[in-house]
């Protein structure tokens, strides 16, 4: 059954996969339960969400209920159920005729849901990863003024690539990925013409190399944190003017709608945040007199925050993300020094402790994890706004430099999803390839 390679454009926003082709071709529907496991079983499997896949086995099912039935449990252990949302699975539980008649199905699919929601790791099948160009994308910056620029960086072979810039010039913004578009949030664009706080979030589709503007946010957030749970956007924080925000909005793309949601326990700016095990970290930050080594966890069930062990060291402005079941905060300022430590928080024991330091002191840097491997791309020393992109290796606790971006620049939006459609990027003006050292 041959299948389009890489993602598939949908309507404006919208990009798809390869199975969402392939589960609508007759042939799909005269698979073997074998070869159907087979087939949801590879980790390269090209899906946008995991219910894709879950929709497909049922389809499959429907398609000769009679003799398939008997196979339904076998298909929901190929599909990596803890990638559901709480919510889909509670929907399927309440609606789906082929698992209302299966006792064991049901009780299978109520183990997950729980599991979700009480935030335990999920120590189930890892990831897709489809063989699909994953680049490092950073967009805007501060470097004398606030930048436009969106450029993607390709670990495998050290290239940059210059895509469309953004509408509006933006610093202090933050990055994040959902359903394979890249959204920008929030920022400043300071200028020579003044300083301007932006509530603005702006959706990039590497499929067409466009911009597309969302509903803004009900206010203005410079040095933003966000993170996505259930593939919900949670902007926390940031200042509008003088005003130092506590509060968190959350933006549902599938509606273009902004919701708040319970504010933190501390005004926070400059603050880091990372989602692990669907529950939302906000780390250090400045509360508008003080720079903060404090942290608090958001539960989305509950709609209340929690105070979480505090960091050893003050960070403002820090690099924070999630992986191995460990937060990690990194860099920073605070208050005297821009910073090179790095710490992590083991989330079951609670503590904080120190790893492997970066190469060289920075605060705010973007950072992102790819492969099992955390990047920080740029930031500020104290003196020069950096180019240099560091890796860190946790099997190692070593650090290593592996690129630089074009300029130097602080205060990026990081996040990581498909390399673009070639064809729309070299039809762009914008685009300028560069490999590493050249």
């Amino acid at each position: 059954m041959a299948a389009p390679q890489g993602p598939l454009g949908g309507r404006g926003r919208d990009t798809g996969g390869a199975l969402e082709w392939v589960c609508k071709q007759d042939e799909f529907f005269n698979l073997s339960h074998c070869q159907l496991v087979t087939l949801i079983s590879r980790d390269e499997l090209n899906v946008r969400c995991e219910s894709e896949v879950f929709h497909a086995c049922i389809n499959w099912v429907k398609y000769d209920c009679e003799s398939r039935r008997l196979y339904v449990q076998a298909l929901l252990k190929a599909v990596r159920c803890h990638s559901l949302t709480p919510h889909f699975l509670q929907m399927q539980l309440q609606k789906c005729e082929i698992l209302r008649s299966d006792s064991r199905c049901k009780d299978y699919l109520a183990k997950i849901f729980q599991d979700l929601t009480l935030h335990k790791p999920t120590k189930d099948a890892p990831c897709r990863a489809p063989k699909v160009g994953q680049l490092i994308y950073t967009a805007g910056g501060y470097y004398r003024q606030s930048l436009s620029d969106l450029e993607a960086y390709n670990p495998t072979d050290g290239s940059w690539i210059r895509l469309a810039d953004l509408q509006v010039p933006r610093s202090g913004l933050a990055g994040c990925v959902v359903g394979g578009l890249f959204y920008a949030v929030g920022g400043r664009n300071n200028s020579q013409d003044g300083n301007m706080d932006s509530n603005a979030i702006d959706c990039y589709n590497p499929m067409n190399n466009q911009w597309s503007p969302c509903a803004p946010m009900n206010v203005p957030r410079n040095r933003i944190g966000v993170g996505v749970i259930d593939g919900l956007i949670y902007a926390v924080g940031g200042s509008y003017g003088c005003i130092h925000h506590n509060s968190v909005e959350r933006y549902d793309p599938e509606r273009d709608e902004w919701q708040l949601v319970a504010p933190m326990r501390t005004r926070r700016i400059g603050v880091g945040v990372a989602v692990l095990n669907r529950l939302l970290y906000a780390v250090g930050g400045y509360d508008g007199s003080c720079r903060l080594s404090s942290a608090e966890c958001y539960y989305p069930e509950r709609d209340e925050w929690e105070t979480i062990t505090p960091m050893r060291s003050i960070r403002s402005g820090a690099g924070v993300c999630a992986l191995d079941n460990c937060v990690y905060a990194m860099g920073g300022y605070d208050g005297t020094d821009q910073l090179n430590s790095m710490e992590r928080y083991d989330v079951e024991k609670s503590t904080w402790s120190y790893v492997a330091p970066m190469i060289h002191r920075r605060s705010a840097l973007g950072v992102t994890v790819h492969q099992g491997k955390i990047y920080v791309l740029g930031g500020y020393d104290g003196e020069t706004f950096l180019a240099s992109v560091e890796c860190y290796d946790p099997t190692t606790d070593t650090w290593a430099e592996v690129t630089h971006m074009t300029s130097g620049r602080s205060g990026v939006g990081v996040a990581i999803t498909m390399e673009p459609c070639r064809k729309q990027v070299d039809n762009c003006d914008c685009q300028s390839t560069r490999e590493e050292g050249k």
